[in-house]
């Protein structure tokens, strides 16, 4: 069955009803989701990298939803990197991700929206998100970048910015800082490219939103070649 660690460390609001060397069925009843009466009933496979579902898809949740985070094979996406449940610490963690992801799952259920700071992008952009995020945060433009993120106007999605040549090389190290930075000295000269402190970090998060870009579409467009269609549960879906 699932490790062993997952069955010892069993939260109190997860109920284990049928398990067996393949696989660990049970309901779970989070307290403060829609779901905290009737539960959720889910289908845990695995031994230390585990899979998680519905045990019968499309029954509470949509059987997939990119939106919510439900994939191609039905099963739930807890994060870009996966846990291996290997001790109890690492089982209490697999538990919690669980237990944030159903409440997630019933924000979106109420509201047509996922929360978005308990997400990063499908496919392929879901690793270059993470690096703008990090980018972002040690550069202190978090603001800024989930501003930029939503669409609203940015110096970071700015196309008619050029920072990098065809080949991605960096270029226009003589343009101003394109945050509008200025010299501290009196007559307050713009601070050119080439000598701003923080350079390397923001061509880092630059790059790392254009490439975001360009995986999550490339994500949709896959989807809708392979037939996939909306389920019509979010009100922002890329397969509309």
């Amino acid at each position: 069955m699932p490790s062993r660690h997952l069955e010892g460390k069993c939260p109190a609001w997860f109920s284990i009803e049928t398990s067996s060397s393949l696989f660990l069925v049970g309901t779970a009843y989070v307290p403060g989701t829609l779901w905290s009466g009737s539960g959720v009933k889910l289908h845990i496979q695995g031994y230390s990298t585990l899979s998680v579902r519905e045990e019968s898809p499309g029954t509470k949740f949509p059987a997939r939803c990119p939106e919510r985070h439900i994939q191609r094979d039905q099963t739930f996406c807890l994060g870009l990197h996966t846990l291996e449940v290997v001790s109890d610490e690492t089982a209490i963690q697999w538990w919690e991700q669980l237990r944030q992801y159903l409440c997630c799952q019933s924000i979106a259920e109420k509201t047509g929206i996922w929360p978005p700071a308990h997400a990063l992008d499908h496919g392929g952009a879901g690793e270059w998100h993470e690096k703008a995020l990090i980018a972002a945060r040690e550069l202190g433009f978090e603001e800024e970048y989930a501003a930029a993120y939503l669409g609203e106007p940015s110096w970071i999605t700015d196309p008619n910015l050029r920072f990098f040549d065809k080949k991605g090389n960096p270029i226009n190290g003589r343009a101003p800082c394109p945050r509008g930075c200025k010299h501290k000295s009196r007559r307050k000269w713009p601070i050119v490219r080439k000598d701003c402190k923080k350079r390397t970090l923001m061509l880092e998060l630059v790059s790392c939103e254009q490439k975001r870009k360009f995986h999550l579409e490339k994500y949709w467009q896959d989807a809708r070649a392979l037939g996939e269609t909306c389920c019509g549960k979010m009100k922002l879906c890329g397969l509309r």
